[in-house]
Parts: structure tokens; C-alpha cells; sequence
């Protein structure tokens, strides 16, 4: 066999990019969206580096490929020493969100898009007309993983505690309000805990807190409909006989889609907090310091101005 180390001289620095690219992806397509090349240009990539290494590298596996055993052994080291390269590169240079062209990758709920985004666009449409946000949503098994390889770059949300290597900032401290459209026949009183068990209910997601007061109160028969996402909520609430548990810092996006009564029930609440978490060592790249700084910023600033903030972190 062929002493695999031989073959440096002849391994530039794309054929190393993609095959890290395709271990991360483990989907040949996606890797070329994260090159920003053409899924052909992939595949001829992939192609030299088994003719070179003399292995397979990745196998077919249900929604794309899997790795063979060596490139489990040597992807982790090529990542290792690119990440590195790429921090390091990025440590030399400044950045000006005037004037700097580049995508940042947030991961971020419906609820937190609704919320945070329109003044986040506002905020870079004005100083950074360049920067580009995609927004994606994992589940809370892979989060770690993408903050790790940076295809996230910054999380929003509700966070169990996390390990040293992740720095957290707080956001805003809130509470749900039982809101329903204007046209309910509980709209036009004060409602009170008495009048929770005569309402039907809209479940939005999969809030273990939200579930849980529902049960405590006796209510989980009262839910009528439940839906994936938030994006349903205005039409069901609107000229329906719905009611639904939102957060505070919607409660204002929502208006935009119609008349809506919110009431708040502190006897019954609990407080949750928001936060962002990051990696800390990001904090070595100017371009995602500037992120995190102004993230942080703008979504407390926009929570103060709402007066949808409640107070410090739960935590």
C-alpha cells in the first residue's frame, strides 16, 4: 500500500475544503451551496481525492452520503487544522459592516423571527447594507454540533445550561398573555382565571412550559386545534372562537395582522428568559464579534422601547 502521506504534495487546499464541506453536510448537493460551487465541481473533487487517498471517502446513505472509516479518522483533523486557518486569517483582518459583504447564519424560532428580524433588517439595511442573515432551525440534539462547525453562528431562544465553551447573553425576560381576536365573545370583558375553562384553545409548537400550565390548570381538554407554527396564528385567532397563549414580545408583530385583546394572568404565569449563545472562541473573528455585539444590542434595545421585557434572567 501506498504511504498515504506522499500524496501532500499533491493535495491543494479545494480538495481539502470539499471533502470537509461533504463530512459536515453529508449531502453532496448542500455541500456545493456551502462552497458556493457547482454540485458537478463537487463531485470531480471528490473523485480526485479517492483516486489520490484510494478510498471511497463516502458511501450512499439515506438522504445523501455517510463516511467510510477513513474519512472518520482524517475529516475531524482537516476541519481541526481549516478552522484554525480560517480564524486565524480572519484575526489579520478588519472589519467594517459599511462596507463588508458576507453571510451570517442565525438559528432562530418563528416566534424569535417574528419578534427580533424586522428590526434586525432595519438596523443592517441602515449600517450594514451588505450583510446577509440566513436562518435556520435545528433541533436541540444538532445545535451544538453547528455552533461547533460554524454553519451556526449565533442561537436564539430558550437554552438549557450549556458548557463553558459557549458564552450566553440574556435578551429579554417575558411571560405569555392569553390573546384572541377581537371579534371572541370573551373579548369585550376582563378575563379572568374563572373564564379559562369555558375557552377553546390553539396550541402553537411544542412548549413543554405552555403544555404544562394548560395541565395544571385542568385545560388540555380544552385544546381544540394545534399547529406547527406561528405563521397560522393570525388567521385562527381572527374571526374565530380560539384563544391562544403567546409570547409577550408577539403580542406586537401580531397586531399587524388584525384587532386582538391580550390579557395578562400572573397568578397562573411563569417567567422564561431568551437568550443568545454563541461559541466563544468566534470572538476571535472581528466579523462575528460585530454580530454578536450588535444582536445583542439591538434585540434588548428593541424589547426596552416594546416594554415587553419583565426583568433579569431566570436563570
Amino acid at each position: 500500500m501506498n504511504d498515504r502521506t506522499e500524496i501532500l504534495d499533491t493535495l491543494d487546499l479545494e480538495l481539502l475544503r470539499t471533502l470537509e464541506a461533504v463530512w459536515l453536510e453529508r449531502n453532496v448537493a448542500r455541500s456545493a451551496l456551502r462552497l458556493g460551487v457547482s454540485q458537478p465541481l463537487v463531485s470531480q473533487r471528490l473523485t480526485r481525492l479517492r483516486l489520490l487517498l484510494q478510498d471511497q471517502l463516502f458511501v450512499r446513505a439515506p438522504g445523501g452520503v455517510a463516511p467510510t472509516e477513513l474519512t472518520q479518522v482524517i475529516a475531524p483533523t482537516i476541519h481541526r487544522a481549516l478552522t484554525e486557518l480560517r480564524e486565524t486569517l480572519q484575526r489579520t483582518q478588519l472589519f467594517n459592516p459599511a462596507t463588508a459583504e458576507r453571510q451570517f447564519v442565525l438559528h432562530l424560532s418563528d416566534s424569535a423571527e417574528l419578534a427580533f428580524l424586522p428590526g434586525l433588517h432595519r438596523h443592517l439595511r441602515e449600517h450594514a447594507p451588505g450583510i446577509r442573515l440566513k436562518c435556520v432551525r435545528l433541533g436541540a440534539e444538532a445545535l451544538p454540533s453547528a455552533l461547533e462547525h460554524q454553519s451556526v453562528h449565533v442561537a436564539i431562544g430558550v437554552f438549557p445550561p450549556l458548557g463553558s465553551e459557549y458564552q450566553r447573553a440574556h435578551l429579554v425576560t417575558q411571560d405569555h398573555l392569553l390573546v384572541m381576536g377581537c371579534s371572541h365573545p370573551f373579548s369585550d370583558r376582563e378575563v379572568t382565571l374563572s373564564d379559562l375553562p369555558e375557552l377553546d384553545f390553539l396550541m402553537v409548537g411544542d412548549f413543554s412550559d405552555v403544555e404544562t400550565l394548560m395541565a395544571e390548570l385542568g385545560l388540555t381538554g380544552r385544546i381544540r386545534q394545534r399547529v406547527g407554527h406561528y405563521l397560522a396564528v393570525p388567521m385562527l385567532l381572527s374571526g374565530g372562537t380560539l384563544a391562544a397563549w403567546l409570547p409577550r414580545s408577539l403580542v406586537q408583530p401580531l397586531s399587524l395582522f388584525g384587532d386582538y385583546r391580550a390579557f395578562s394572568l400572573p397568578q397562573v404565569q411563569q417567567v422564561f428568559s431568551v437568550h443568545a449563545i454563541r461559541l466563544r472562541r468566534s470572538e476571535r473573528d472581528p466579523g462575528l464579534n460585530w454580530l454578536w455585539q450588535t444582536l445583542v444590542s439591538e434585540i434588548q434595545a428593541g424589547v426596552k422601547s416594546l416594554g415587553t421585557d419583565l426583568g433579569q434572567s431566570t436563570d
